[in-house]
């Protein structure tokens, strides 16, 4: 009896594998239930941003490696493990940078349906978002995976949430992802000392503790999708996150609402898909894209991103892609928005494990008084799956 690749494996692993289909990952220990798989990948840009004289350094682009352990048992029931570290391979730094990405186990059942424990993809991302983060370099912007406070999107749980727990199955036409996060604190403590008044003179007359930071209640999350047919998709998923915000050691609620509308369209060798979110007190903020009563979180966010690709399968080895789309994030309250147009090709070579892409990306994007704040680019990419 070989060993079986488990439904559960095929589920959870979907948005990582989704451009590495048939990597060449190595299985370091193999029989009839179990398989410990060792694989990962390096990936290397340059940009070239126009107006702007630099000196195109390559720099990392999601370099990572991963351990997953599976068992299948006699029963219908089978169990996963994974660990997954991102890193640096060229020590831009000095370091290796590395970082965890995911560390989580599970049990499936083709029944039952899948239950994952530990910090994981969401069901925002792995069910509904990612269908159009399809870019090889850019994208992702303005969907809400990863906007929040913490770069991985796992403060709020729309990326890659810590402290999780989850659940997803499928029954006919319907599949329905359930996630909830628990309790963490992010925010830090320090004393401010307290003055009074001493013939004219101002003198310390104690101290109190200041708190600054996020603290995280809980975290809800839902998502559906529905496919009526082979070639249609149509998503729905939604967040809410209870959080409390401390800024100038004020305590007020910062709750994050958001929810995000998608469609999927994959007729033969083509590719098209949209989503339209709405994001209260989730995206960051910047200089040109303020609006955040001090506290770096825009009140109210609206993004849209869509992708149009097509793969040419001949006459080269490989698979050519050729793409475009936008991404479009908008301050509801300002001019504020971040945008761009985005053509790319890509050769998919060796067994479709190495990459190559260039992709030409048009900036739309505009500070709080609507006034021109990007720049073009042209962004190259090289990436090899193991």
């Amino acid at each position: 009896m070989t060993f079986n690749r488990t439904r559960l494996a095929l589920s959870v692993c979907t948005a990582t594998l989704l451009f590495s289909q048939q990597a060449l990952a190595v299985n370091l220990y193999e029989d009839t239930q179990n398989r410990l798989e060792f694989s990962g990948r390096i990936a290397a840009g340059s940009s070239y941003v126009d107006d702007i004289e630099d000196d195109h350094d390559v720099v990392n682009a999601g370099s990572r490696v991963r351990l997953i352990y599976e068992h299948n048992f006699t029963d219908g029931w089978s169990s996963i493990a994974r660990a997954e570290w991102g890193f640096d391979p060229f020590y831009r730094d000095g370091s290796d940078a590395h970082y965890k990405r995911m560390l989580y186990a599970g049990v499936s059942n083709d029944e039952y349906g899948t239950i994952l424990i530990g910090k994981q993809y969401s069901m925002w991302y792995d069910m509904v978002a990612y269908w159009t983060d399809w870019f090889w370099y850019n994208g992702a912007t303005a969907q809400g995976s990863f906007n929040g406070r913490d770069g991985d999107g796992g403060f709020e749980g729309n990326g890659r949430p810590d402290r999780a727990i989850s659940y997803k199955n499928t029954w006919g036409d319907w599949s329905v992802g359930l996630l909830f996060q628990t309790s963490r604190d992010d925010h830090e403590t320090d004393s401010v000392p307290e003055y009074t008044n001493i013939g004219g003179q101002q003198l310390v007359s104690g101290y109190r503790q200041r708190v600054d930071g996020f603290d995280r209640k809980y975290t809800g999350q839902g998502a559906v999708v529905w496919q009526p047919v082979e070639d249609w998709s149509f998503g729905a998923t939604y967040t809410h996150s209870s959080i409390d915000a401390y800024t100038t050691g004020e305590e007020k609620d910062e709750d994050v609402d958001a929810g995000l509308l998608a469609a999927r369209w994959t007729p033969g060798n083509w590719y098209f898909a949209l989503t339209a979110g709405e994001y209260h007190n989730l995206v960051r903020s910047d200089d040109n894209f303020g609006n955040d009563e001090g506290d770096g979180i825009v009140d109210k966010a609206r993004g849209y991103e869509g992708v149009a690709l097509y793969n040419l399968k001949q006459p080269m080895p490989g698979t050519v892609q050729l793409y475009t789309g936008l991404n479009r994030l908008e301050n509801t309250d300002t001019d504020a928005r971040q945008a761009f147009y985005l053509a790319g090709v890509a050769w998919l070579t060796f067994n479709e494990n190495l990459i190559l892409s260039v992709e030409r990306k048009f900036d739309d994007s505009k500070g709080d008084d609507g006034s021109d704040v990007g720049h073009d680019e042209t962004d190259l990419l090289v990436r090899y799956n193991f």
